[in-house]
């Protein structure tokens, strides 16, 4: 959840269903990640979108044991599917290509640790 341009945090408190923006890694512009959607991340989308003013951000649901790769082009995995969030919701099961998602930022690199 952190390859994306931000990750979302809890806005105040433990339990908090309200998120905010913090940089991640960057990895992949303008995406920020809500894990485990299918069981308790699409809670986080009004608050997402909310948060979001200003910027051209695209949200992607992940499910539980399921992921988003890129292989030359974006493709679900996994026992669940992914959704992908801006303008509209589309979701895709796994094994389908992946629209709507950016292209990965080629000159982006995990900072060193």
């Amino acid at each position: 959840m952190a390859l994306g341009e931000w990750t979302l945090v809890r806005e105040r408190m433990p339990g908090d269903d309200r998120r905010r923006y913090v940089p991640a890694l960057g990895l992949v512009p303008r995406v920020a990640v809500l894990p485990h959607f299918d069981t308790f991340g699409h809670r986080w989308v009004p608050s997402a979108e909310e948060a979001a003013p200003g910027r051209d951000v695209v949200l992607l649901g992940v499910d539980e044991r399921s992921a988003a790769i890129h292989d030359g082009a974006w493709r679900a995995l996994g026992d669940g599917g992914v959704t992908v969030i801006a303008g509209g919701r589309r979701r895709f099961a796994s094994g389908e290509r992946v629209d709507g998602l950016p292209a990965l930022d080629p000159a982006a690199r995990p900072p060193d640790r």
